[in-house]
Protein backbone atom coordinates (compact mmCIF):
# COMPACT_ATOMS: atom_id res chain seq x y z
CA UNK A 1 0.00 0.00 0.00
CA UNK A 2 1.55 3.00 -1.17
CA UNK A 3 1.52 5.92 2.01
CA UNK A 4 1.92 10.10 0.60
CA UNK A 5 3.83 12.16 3.06
CA UNK A 6 0.84 13.92 4.19
CA UNK A 7 -1.09 10.90 5.08
CA UNK A 8 2.23 9.67 6.43
CA UNK A 9 2.34 12.52 9.37
CA UNK A 10 -1.96 11.87 9.54
CA UNK A 11 -0.90 8.09 10.70
CA UNK A 12 1.71 9.03 12.79
CA UNK A 13 0.07 11.31 14.73
CA UNK A 14 -3.04 9.06 14.94
CA UNK A 15 -0.96 6.33 16.28
CA UNK A 16 1.03 8.29 18.42
CA UNK A 17 -2.38 9.55 19.69
CA UNK A 18 -3.59 5.59 20.41
CA UNK A 19 -0.30 4.74 22.03
CA UNK A 20 -0.92 7.52 24.77
CA UNK A 21 -3.82 6.34 25.69
CA UNK A 22 -2.02 2.91 26.30
CA UNK A 23 1.09 4.25 27.89
CA UNK A 24 -1.60 6.15 30.56
CA UNK A 25 -3.08 2.96 31.00
CA UNK A 26 0.00 1.78 31.86
CA UNK A 27 1.23 4.99 33.90
CA UNK A 28 -2.18 5.10 35.90
CA UNK A 29 -1.25 0.85 36.61
CA UNK A 30 -4.85 -0.21 35.23
CA UNK A 31 -5.16 -3.97 36.04
CA UNK A 32 -3.23 -4.03 39.14
CA UNK A 33 -6.19 -3.23 41.10
CA UNK A 34 -9.15 -3.81 38.57
CA UNK A 35 -11.40 -7.07 37.60
CA UNK A 36 -9.04 -9.32 35.56
CA UNK A 37 -11.65 -10.08 33.48
CA UNK A 38 -12.11 -6.52 32.61
CA UNK A 39 -8.79 -5.58 32.48
CA UNK A 40 -8.08 -8.43 29.83
CA UNK A 41 -11.41 -7.27 27.74
CA UNK A 42 -9.94 -3.84 27.79
CA UNK A 43 -6.23 -4.71 26.56
CA UNK A 44 -7.63 -7.14 24.01
CA UNK A 45 -10.09 -4.87 22.72
CA UNK A 46 -7.47 -1.89 22.56
CA UNK A 47 -4.63 -3.81 21.09
CA UNK A 48 -7.45 -5.43 18.65
CA UNK A 49 -7.64 -1.67 17.72
CA UNK A 50 -4.37 -0.64 17.90
CA UNK A 51 -3.78 -3.73 15.42
CA UNK A 52 -6.28 -2.50 13.03
CA UNK A 53 -5.08 1.22 12.90
CA UNK A 54 -1.56 0.23 12.29
CA UNK A 55 -2.93 -1.65 9.21
CA UNK A 56 -5.35 0.40 7.45
CA UNK A 57 -2.95 3.44 7.81
CA UNK A 58 -0.59 1.91 5.45
CA UNK A 59 2.27 1.35 7.89
CA UNK A 60 2.84 -2.51 6.43
CA UNK A 61 2.33 -3.08 3.10
CA UNK A 62 -0.65 -5.79 4.13
CA UNK A 63 -3.66 -4.38 3.62
CA UNK A 64 -6.77 -5.76 5.83
CA UNK A 65 -8.88 -7.93 3.63
CA UNK A 66 -12.47 -5.78 3.88
CA UNK A 67 -13.94 -2.55 2.90
CA UNK A 68 -12.88 0.31 4.73
CA UNK A 69 -16.45 0.71 5.97
CA UNK A 70 -15.65 -2.57 7.63
CA UNK A 71 -12.79 -1.03 8.90
CA UNK A 72 -14.35 1.82 10.72
CA UNK A 73 -17.42 -0.32 12.51
CA UNK A 74 -14.10 -2.30 13.99
CA UNK A 75 -12.51 0.87 15.03
CA UNK A 76 -15.97 1.62 16.63
CA UNK A 77 -17.07 -1.16 18.69
CA UNK A 78 -13.00 -1.99 20.16
CA UNK A 79 -13.35 1.78 21.38
CA UNK A 80 -16.95 1.01 22.70
CA UNK A 81 -15.28 -1.56 24.51
CA UNK A 82 -11.93 0.10 25.97
CA UNK A 83 -14.55 2.58 26.88
CA UNK A 84 -17.11 1.23 28.94
CA UNK A 85 -14.31 -1.11 30.63
CA UNK A 86 -12.98 1.55 31.90
CA UNK A 87 -14.40 4.86 31.48
CA UNK A 88 -11.96 5.93 34.41
CA UNK A 89 -9.19 6.15 31.86
CA UNK A 90 -10.51 9.45 30.80
CA UNK A 91 -7.54 9.16 28.25
CA UNK A 92 -9.43 6.26 26.29
CA UNK A 93 -11.71 8.99 24.78
CA UNK A 94 -8.67 9.97 22.39
CA UNK A 95 -9.69 6.70 20.35
CA UNK A 96 -12.93 8.44 19.62
CA UNK A 97 -11.32 11.37 18.03
CA UNK A 98 -8.77 9.18 16.52
CA UNK A 99 -11.60 6.88 14.86
CA UNK A 100 -13.41 10.09 13.71
CA UNK A 101 -10.14 10.98 11.87
CA UNK A 102 -10.16 7.59 10.21
CA UNK A 103 -13.52 7.87 8.99
CA UNK A 104 -13.42 11.27 7.39
CA UNK A 105 -10.64 9.86 5.23
CA UNK A 106 -13.19 7.29 3.44
CA UNK A 107 -16.86 8.09 4.09
CA UNK A 108 -19.43 10.69 3.60
CA UNK A 109 -19.69 14.01 5.81
CA UNK A 110 -22.94 12.55 6.71
CA UNK A 111 -21.86 9.21 7.74
CA UNK A 112 -18.89 11.18 9.49
CA UNK A 113 -21.45 13.26 11.39
CA UNK A 114 -24.13 10.27 12.43
CA UNK A 115 -20.43 8.43 13.91
CA UNK A 116 -19.92 11.90 15.64
CA UNK A 117 -22.90 12.26 17.16
CA UNK A 118 -23.56 8.68 18.28
CA UNK A 119 -19.78 8.81 20.29
CA UNK A 120 -20.19 11.96 21.89
CA UNK A 121 -23.53 9.87 23.04
CA UNK A 122 -21.00 7.00 24.35
CA UNK A 123 -18.83 9.51 25.94
CA UNK A 124 -21.45 10.91 28.10
CA UNK A 125 -23.10 7.52 28.90
CA UNK A 126 -19.69 6.02 29.64
CA UNK A 127 -18.88 9.06 31.71
CA UNK A 128 -22.11 9.22 33.78
CA UNK A 129 -21.37 5.68 34.52
CA UNK A 130 -18.46 6.07 36.19
CA UNK A 131 -19.64 8.56 38.52
CA UNK A 132 -18.63 11.91 37.11
CA UNK A 133 -20.55 14.89 37.94
CA UNK A 134 -23.12 16.66 35.59
CA UNK A 135 -20.87 19.50 34.85
CA UNK A 136 -18.09 16.76 34.34
CA UNK A 137 -20.07 14.75 32.08
CA UNK A 138 -21.15 17.83 30.07
CA UNK A 139 -17.57 19.54 29.92
CA UNK A 140 -16.17 16.26 28.83
CA UNK A 141 -18.87 15.63 26.00
CA UNK A 142 -18.66 18.69 24.77
CA UNK A 143 -14.82 19.16 24.44
CA UNK A 144 -14.72 15.57 22.53
CA UNK A 145 -17.55 16.49 20.32
CA UNK A 146 -15.14 19.37 19.30
CA UNK A 147 -12.31 17.46 19.29
CA UNK A 148 -13.98 15.10 16.65
CA UNK A 149 -15.52 18.16 14.62
CA UNK A 150 -11.90 19.56 14.80
CA UNK A 151 -10.13 16.27 13.10
CA UNK A 152 -13.53 15.90 10.76
CA UNK A 153 -13.03 19.05 9.30
CA UNK A 154 -9.48 19.32 8.99
CA UNK A 155 -9.52 15.67 7.14
CA UNK A 156 -11.97 16.82 4.94
CA UNK A 157 -10.32 19.73 3.97
CA UNK A 158 -7.33 17.41 3.46
CA UNK A 159 -9.14 15.28 0.94
CA UNK A 160 -10.38 18.21 -0.57
CA UNK A 161 -6.99 19.57 -1.41
CA UNK A 162 -5.81 16.29 -2.35
CA UNK A 163 -8.70 15.77 -5.03
CA UNK A 164 -7.75 19.24 -6.47
CA UNK A 165 -4.61 18.04 -6.92
CA UNK A 166 -5.23 14.80 -8.41
CA UNK A 167 -7.47 16.40 -10.68
CA UNK A 168 -4.80 19.20 -11.46
CA UNK A 169 -2.43 16.59 -12.25
CA UNK A 170 -4.90 14.58 -14.35
CA UNK A 171 -5.54 17.23 -16.47
CA UNK A 172 -1.74 17.81 -16.45
CA UNK A 173 -1.50 14.12 -18.01
CA UNK A 174 -4.16 14.92 -20.35
CA UNK A 175 -2.99 18.51 -21.43
CA UNK A 176 1.10 16.79 -22.41
CA UNK A 177 -0.95 14.03 -23.77
CA UNK A 178 -2.55 16.09 -26.42
CA UNK A 179 0.29 18.66 -26.88
CA UNK A 180 2.87 15.62 -27.35
CA UNK A 181 -0.02 14.26 -30.30
CA UNK A 182 -0.03 17.34 -31.46
CA UNK A 183 3.67 17.80 -31.73
CA UNK A 184 4.05 14.53 -33.64
CA UNK A 185 0.96 15.13 -36.07
CA UNK A 186 2.63 18.39 -36.72
CA UNK A 187 5.92 16.83 -37.58
CA UNK A 188 4.51 14.23 -39.60
CA UNK A 189 2.43 16.45 -41.81
CA UNK A 190 5.37 18.82 -42.18
CA UNK A 191 7.96 16.10 -42.66
CA UNK A 192 5.11 14.61 -45.40
CA UNK A 193 4.66 17.87 -47.30
CA UNK A 194 8.63 18.20 -47.52
CA UNK A 195 8.44 14.56 -49.66
CA UNK A 196 5.76 15.63 -51.54
CA UNK A 197 7.70 19.30 -52.66
CA UNK A 198 10.69 17.39 -53.35
CA UNK A 199 8.94 14.81 -55.30
CA UNK A 200 6.30 17.09 -57.46
CA UNK A 201 8.89 20.74 -57.78
CA UNK A 202 12.35 19.34 -57.85
CA UNK A 203 11.88 15.38 -58.85
CA UNK A 204 9.67 16.75 -61.66
CA UNK A 205 12.43 19.22 -62.74
CA UNK A 206 15.33 16.94 -62.57
CA UNK A 207 13.05 14.68 -64.87
CA UNK A 208 12.98 17.00 -67.20
CA UNK A 209 16.60 18.09 -67.33
CA UNK A 210 17.90 14.30 -67.66
CA UNK A 211 15.07 14.42 -70.61
CA UNK A 212 16.25 17.49 -72.49
CA UNK A 213 20.07 16.23 -71.38
CA UNK A 214 18.90 12.90 -73.05
CA UNK A 215 18.16 14.43 -76.58
CA UNK A 216 21.35 17.25 -76.25
CA UNK A 217 23.62 13.97 -76.59
CA UNK A 218 22.00 12.73 -79.41
CA UNK A 219 22.51 16.29 -81.20
CA UNK A 220 25.84 16.99 -79.60
CA UNK A 221 28.84 15.50 -81.21
CA UNK A 222 33.04 16.02 -80.63
CA UNK A 223 33.87 16.46 -77.19
CA UNK A 224 30.71 18.69 -76.20
CA UNK A 225 28.92 15.24 -76.64
CA UNK A 226 31.16 14.05 -73.99
CA UNK A 227 30.38 16.59 -70.72
CA UNK A 228 26.58 16.24 -71.81
CA UNK A 229 26.10 12.99 -71.40
CA UNK A 230 28.12 12.98 -67.72
CA UNK A 231 25.56 16.21 -67.14
CA UNK A 232 22.90 13.60 -67.98
CA UNK A 233 24.47 10.92 -65.50
CA UNK A 234 24.99 13.54 -62.88
CA UNK A 235 20.94 14.74 -63.06
CA UNK A 236 19.86 10.66 -63.25
CA UNK A 237 21.99 10.19 -59.77
CA UNK A 238 20.68 13.36 -58.21
CA UNK A 239 17.17 11.82 -59.16
CA UNK A 240 17.22 8.96 -57.94
CA UNK A 241 18.64 10.60 -54.57
CA UNK A 242 15.67 12.93 -54.37
CA UNK A 243 13.29 9.84 -54.87
CA UNK A 244 15.19 7.96 -52.25
CA UNK A 245 15.39 11.19 -49.86
CA UNK A 246 11.82 11.20 -50.61
CA UNK A 247 10.78 7.57 -49.76
CA UNK A 248 12.70 7.59 -46.43
CA UNK A 249 10.87 11.04 -45.54
CA UNK A 250 7.58 8.79 -46.32
CA UNK A 251 8.54 6.21 -44.36
CA UNK A 252 10.06 7.62 -41.50
CA UNK A 253 8.25 7.68 -38.06
CA UNK A 254 8.40 10.06 -35.16
CA UNK A 255 10.16 7.39 -32.41
CA UNK A 256 7.96 6.99 -29.24
CA UNK A 257 10.10 7.11 -26.43
CA UNK A 258 10.39 11.11 -26.58
CA UNK A 259 6.56 11.34 -27.23
CA UNK A 260 5.45 9.24 -24.31
CA UNK A 261 8.52 10.75 -21.56
CA UNK A 262 6.55 14.39 -22.76
CA UNK A 263 3.30 12.91 -21.86
CA UNK A 264 4.50 11.58 -18.26
CA UNK A 265 7.25 13.98 -17.35
CA UNK A 266 6.66 16.66 -14.41
CA UNK A 267 3.75 14.57 -13.09
CA UNK A 268 3.19 16.08 -9.57
CA UNK A 269 3.18 13.32 -6.80
CA UNK A 270 3.96 10.77 -9.00
CA UNK A 271 7.28 9.22 -9.56
CA UNK A 272 7.02 7.10 -13.42
CA UNK A 273 9.93 4.64 -14.62
CA UNK A 274 9.34 4.33 -18.44
CA UNK A 275 10.56 1.75 -20.69
CA UNK A 276 10.22 1.75 -24.51
CA UNK A 277 11.93 -0.86 -26.91
CA UNK A 278 10.86 0.30 -30.14
CA UNK A 279 12.30 -2.80 -32.20
CA UNK A 280 9.69 -2.31 -34.96
CA UNK A 281 8.36 1.38 -35.82
CA UNK A 282 4.22 1.78 -35.41
CA UNK A 283 2.28 3.24 -37.51
CA UNK A 284 -0.10 6.31 -36.73
CA UNK A 285 -3.07 4.52 -35.21
CA UNK A 286 -0.89 2.78 -33.13
CA UNK A 287 1.02 5.45 -31.60
CA UNK A 288 -2.38 6.89 -30.86
CA UNK A 289 -3.33 4.38 -29.14
CA UNK A 290 -0.33 3.69 -27.17
CA UNK A 291 0.06 7.65 -26.27
CA UNK A 292 -3.60 7.73 -25.39
CA UNK A 293 -3.56 4.79 -23.08
CA UNK A 294 -0.49 5.93 -20.88
CA UNK A 295 -2.14 8.77 -20.60
CA UNK A 296 -5.06 7.47 -19.24
CA UNK A 297 -3.40 5.12 -17.26
CA UNK A 298 -1.37 8.13 -15.62
CA UNK A 299 -4.83 10.09 -15.33
CA UNK A 300 -5.92 6.97 -13.34
CA UNK A 301 -3.59 6.18 -11.39
CA UNK A 302 -3.42 10.18 -10.05
CA UNK A 303 -6.76 10.57 -9.35
CA UNK A 304 -7.38 7.33 -7.79
CA UNK A 305 -4.95 4.61 -7.35
CA UNK A 306 -3.16 6.87 -3.90
CA UNK A 307 0.36 5.71 -5.43
CA UNK A 308 3.66 7.00 -5.35
CA UNK A 309 5.04 5.39 -8.02
CA UNK A 310 4.30 3.99 -11.49
CA UNK A 311 6.03 1.54 -14.35
CA UNK A 312 5.34 1.55 -17.55
CA UNK A 313 6.59 -0.52 -20.11
CA UNK A 314 6.22 -0.52 -23.96
CA UNK A 315 7.66 -3.35 -26.08
CA UNK A 316 7.19 -3.38 -29.98
CA UNK A 317 9.00 -6.06 -31.90
CA UNK A 318 7.87 -8.80 -34.81
CA UNK A 319 5.51 -10.43 -32.24
CA UNK A 320 3.38 -7.23 -31.94
CA UNK A 321 2.78 -4.35 -29.77
CA UNK A 322 2.60 -4.98 -25.67
CA UNK A 323 2.09 -2.21 -23.01
CA UNK A 324 2.06 -2.84 -19.20
CA UNK A 325 1.80 -0.70 -16.58
CA UNK A 326 1.48 -0.75 -13.11
CA UNK A 327 1.67 1.24 -9.92
CA UNK A 328 2.30 0.48 -5.88
CA UNK A 329 -1.21 2.04 -5.33
CA UNK A 330 -3.92 0.75 -2.66
CA UNK A 331 -5.83 -1.52 -5.54
CA UNK A 332 -9.18 -2.35 -5.28
CA UNK A 333 -11.28 -5.58 -4.83
CA UNK A 334 -13.62 -5.34 -7.37
CA UNK A 335 -12.78 -4.27 -11.34
CA UNK A 336 -14.80 -1.78 -13.13
CA UNK A 337 -14.36 -0.34 -16.48
CA UNK A 338 -15.04 3.38 -16.40
CA UNK A 339 -15.06 5.51 -19.65
CA UNK A 340 -11.75 5.82 -19.59
CA UNK A 341 -10.46 2.09 -19.62
CA UNK A 342 -13.73 1.35 -21.87
CA UNK A 343 -12.02 3.85 -24.94
CA UNK A 344 -8.53 1.98 -23.60
CA UNK A 345 -10.29 -0.98 -24.58
CA UNK A 346 -11.86 0.02 -27.73
CA UNK A 347 -8.69 1.29 -29.16
CA UNK A 348 -6.85 -1.75 -28.48
CA UNK A 349 -9.48 -3.96 -29.91
CA UNK A 350 -10.13 -1.83 -33.22
CA UNK A 351 -6.08 -2.56 -33.78
CA UNK A 352 -7.04 -6.33 -33.20
CA UNK A 353 -5.68 -6.49 -29.44
CA UNK A 354 -6.95 -6.89 -26.17
CA UNK A 355 -6.78 -5.41 -22.72
CA UNK A 356 -6.01 -6.91 -19.41
CA UNK A 357 -6.77 -5.58 -16.15
CA UNK A 358 -4.96 -6.49 -12.84
CA UNK A 359 -5.62 -5.49 -9.07
CA UNK A 360 -6.29 -6.44 -5.24
CA UNK A 361 -6.46 -4.73 -2.29
CA UNK A 362 -2.97 -3.59 -1.03
CA UNK A 363 -1.27 -4.75 -4.22
CA UNK A 364 -1.84 -2.22 -6.81
CA UNK A 365 -3.52 -1.98 -10.22
CA UNK A 366 -1.79 -3.09 -13.33
CA UNK A 367 -2.70 -2.84 -17.19
CA UNK A 368 -1.97 -5.07 -20.08
CA UNK A 369 -2.34 -4.40 -23.34
CA UNK A 370 -1.24 -6.74 -26.37
CA UNK A 371 -1.74 -6.34 -30.17
CA UNK A 372 -0.14 -8.87 -32.46
CA UNK A 373 2.09 -8.44 -35.26
CA UNK A 374 -0.04 -7.93 -38.51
Amino acid sequence: MAIKSEELLSAVAGLAAALVVGIGALVAGFGADEDPARAVLWWAAYLVYLAVFVFDAGFLRSRLPWPFAVTVVVLFVTESVVWFAAPGLSSSALLFVITTAVASFGLGPRTVAVLVVVQSFLIAVGGASAGWSLAEVVISTLAYLTFQVFAALVIAGARREAAARAELAAAHADLRAATALLATSSRDAERLRIARDLHDVIGHQLTALALELEVASHRTAGKGREHVVRARGIAKDLLADVRSTVGELRDARTRLEPTLRAVLERIPGLEVDLTVNERTPLDEAQTIAVVRSVQEIATNTVRHAHATRLEVTVVCDDDGLNVHASDNGVGVRHLERGNGLTGMGERIEELGGELLLESAPGHGFSVTARVPAR
